[in-house]
This record gives C-alpha cells, sequence and structure tokens, in this order.
C-alpha cells in the first residue's frame, strides 16, 4: 500500500491551493488525485470573472496555479474516484490504471467542490426528452463550439452568469427564466421574468417543445428548444457521507470545525466541498488556514 503524508481529494482551485500551500510549509510526500483526466475542476469552463479584487476569468487563475504546482515535488493521479476514506485514513479509489486500490494518508482533505442541482425528476411531470441541461452541461457544449439550442428557456437565475456571454455572442433568444428570487439577475437576456411560477410539466417528441407553468390560478405554455437549470451550486458530500463523515444539512457537504477538520480526526475539508465560495480570494485564505492547522 502506498504511503503519503497528504491526500487531497479533488484537483480543482481548493485542491491545487492546498497542495502548493503544503509543499512551501514543508510537506514534501503528496498526492492530490484527481477523478477528470486534467487538473482545474470548475476553471476549466471558468471564462468570467472569479475574483472580488481584480478581473480574472478562472482559465487564467488556472493556468497561475498550475506554473506554481509545476514547481512542486507533488505527486498527480488522475482518472481517479475516491470511494470513501475507510479506518486509519486509508483512502479507498479506483482507476482505469491501478483498478481498487488503497492509499494510506497521515492527513485527508476534502476538496472535491460542488455539484449542481437540476432537475427534480420524481415531481416535475412531462415527456422525457432531450434539450434539458444544467447551467454546467450547457457550458461544456458552448465550449465545444456548438449551441445547445435556439430558443430557450431557464429556470433560476444562481449560475446564470456562467452563461451569460455565451448566450449573447451567439446570439440565442431567452425566452424566459422562471425565478422565485425577488432580485432576479437576467443580465439582459430577456425581460420575461416569470417570477413565482412553478413548472407543470415539460412537453416534447424527441427534443422539449414546450413547458407549461402555473402561478396560482394562472397557466401559461412557453414555447421551447432547450431548457437550462441554473440552480444554485451544491457541496458534494458524496465522499464524506460514505466516510461516515458528518454533514452540513444546510451545504450538503461536510461540517467542519473553526481549523477545517471534519468530525474525523485528521480528515479535513475546504473550497466549495464546505459551501459554495463566491470569490477565489476566500478559497486562498481557507486553504492557508487548513493548511497551517495541520
Amino acid at each position: 500500500m502506498r504511503e503519503y503524508e497528504l491526500v487531497i481529494v479533488g484537483g480543482g482551485a481548493a485542491g491545487i491551493l492546498c497542495a502548493i500551500d503544503a509543499y512551501q510549509k514543508g510537506i514534501e510526500n503528496i498526492l492530490i488525485i484527481e477523478k477528470d483526466p486534467v487538473l482545474g475542476g470548475a476553471l476549466n469552463l471558468g471564462d468570467y470573472n472569479i475574483s472580488k479584487n481584480k478581473a480574472m476569468t478562472g482559465k487564467e487563475y488556472k493556468q497561475i496555479l498550475i506554473d506554481k504546482l509545476d514547481k512542486c515535488k507533488i505527486d498527480i493521479q488522475l482518472n481517479t474516484m475516491v470511494l470513501k476514506i475507510e479506518d486509519n485514513n486509508e483512502v479507498l479509489c479506483t482507476s482505469p490504471e491501478y483498478g481498487i486500490e488503497k492509499i494510506k494518508a497521515k492527513y485527508v482533505i476534502l476538496a472535491n467542490g460542488g455539484k449542481e442541482s437540476s432537475r427534480k425528476a420524481l415531481t416535475m411531470v412531462g415527456d422525457r426528452c432531450s434539450g434539458i441541461l444544467t447551467v454546467g452541461m450547457a457550458k461544456k457544449i458552448f465550449n465545444m463550439d456548438v449551441i445547445p439550442g435556439k430558443n430557450v428557456l431557464i429556470i433560476g437565475d444562481s449560475t446564470l452568469y456562467m452563461i451569460e456571454k455565451d448566450l449573447k455572442n451567439h446570439n440565442i433568444e431567452v425566452v424566459g427564466i422562471i425565478s422565485d428570487n425577488a432580485h432576479v439577475n437576467a443580465y439582459g437576456l430577456t425581460d420575461k421574468v416569470y417570477k413565482d411560477y412553478k413548472i407543470e410539466g415539460i412537453y416534447g417528441d424527441g427534443r422539449v417543445s414546450r413547458v407549461k407553468i402555473s402561478k396560482g390560478d394562472e397557466e401559461e405554455n412557453i414555447s421551447c428548444d432547450t431548457l437550462i437549470f441554473a440552480n444554485p451550486i451544491l457541496s458534494d458530500g458524496v465522499v464524506a457521507m460514505r466516510s461516515n463523515i458528518k454533514l452540513n444539512l444546510h451545504t450538503t457537504g461536510p461540517e467542519v470545525d473553526d481549523k477545517f477538520m471534519t468530525s474525523r480526526e485528521n480528515i479535513y475539508a475546504c473550497g466549495n466541498g464546505i459551501y459554495p465560495h463566491d470569490f477565489i480570494e476566500d478559497i486562498e485564505k481557507e486553504c492557508a488556514e487548513l493548511i497551517n492547522n495541520l
């Protein structure tokens, strides 16, 4: 069994920052485990500003981090899914290269970020047709230089900033935004905001063609070929849950104390994995504090 002083689960901004800070502190035996084939996480799709102090996109910030990481002696294992953390901080994971294995760690940091909440299939009736996307999936489609649809209905506005420029640059018609937010930010994409409306059904033959919405006794059918969910980001607490780590019911991520330690000894968590952060500076500060607590 391989052994490390520090194993970091997640190779996004928080994971890379923790690795760099730990190396600079003097921890030399460090491993980053990332489920995707590349490092960066959400930064890879970030062509929008992530800083509160200066204009800087996620992609630009990723390059800054990678340049710093390249100067550190840190092991990186890509295409690897962490299943759970067993007793004695043995990280159980699986990958095409190593199969199922355990990696022993003195310290573990959960930096596996957030995930999108999407369509609640069990409570939303209608056809199971194509053209129903999350903002993250729409972003990936735009990055392939393909448009996800021509007439788009958007549900929520929490993550709409991620695709605002893509929608405008491709002259896509936003036929409306459904939101219960009292201060909906439509980014100039449409003047049709359906405040406090609920979806009654999604209909289409092969691809979505209309969405039925209601507000009290009012009902309306909206024609569209694409439905995009721009719901809030939730912390990814799956690994923590499987590892018998106490979760924060408000964020869905692991609960941490003032030193960023979870309910299990020497297992820490930070970044969007404990709650969604608005700016990268807040994650930088958090990671630095966590490493100082090791």
